[in-house]
């Protein structure tokens, strides 16, 4: 009872992948100050942005789970190894399950997987994650009221009346300009020319 009452019972989980063991949960909040010099030397400071959180998760999946009885063996740890790059190559934000909370929208920023004959006997994988949380954003669109357009830019807003491409010339070439400038071209880019 104690111990469900100091670490929960919730399993750890990366995506679909359940963890049997969480060794290592880090999380990081990053954060930016401005900097900006001033006159006498010394530099000011106006504005912190927050970035994305982001978590680095240790944890090994064995052979066969505790409670399973069977032949499981090297199948499971395949199952999870090809778990991971499934999650991996379809490149969708998953869900992240752990003692401390649950993190919704993480994108996998890089996957190591280690599977070592030394004292777990080759029975275990070891996955180190680094994930960052996707923010999402909508696009929001708003109408300039009337009295704020300038006359000359109202009902015009992304039209130049140009062809694309092409920017308004005081003198633009004839075509038979265009003829001659383009054999000149020619001729100067020959060898020898």
């Amino acid at each position: 009872m104690l111990f469900t009452f100091l670490f929960g019972t919730r399993r750890s989980s990366l995506g679909v992948l359940t963890l049997d063991v969480l060794l290592t949960e880090k999380i990081r909040l990053p954060g930016t100050v401005t900097r900006y010099p001033v006159e006498d030397g010394t530099e000011t400071s106006d504005h912190i942005g927050c970035g994305s959180r982001q978590l680095h998760i240790s944890g090994s999946v064995s052979h066969s789970a505790m409670l399973e009885f069977g032949l499981r063996g090297v199948t499971r740890l395949m199952d999870a190894v090809e778990a991971l790059e499934h999650m991996h190559e379809q490149r969708q934000p998953i869900t992240v399950v752990t003692g401390l909370g649950v993190y919704e929208d993480m994108g996998i920023e890089s996957l190591e997987i280690t599977r070592a004959a030394g004292e777990k006997g080759g029975n275990w994988i070891d996955i180190d994650a680094e994930l960052v949380r996707i923010e999402r954003v909508s696009l929001k669109q708003a109408d300039i009221p009337p009295g704020q357009a300038a006359p000359d830019a109202q009902g015009k807003a992304g039209q130049t009346g140009q062809r694309a491409g092409q920017s308004p010339s005081q003198n633009p070439a004839t075509p038979q300009q265009d003829t001659r400038m383009r054999s000149t071209l020619a001729t100067v880019a020959q060898p020898g020319g």
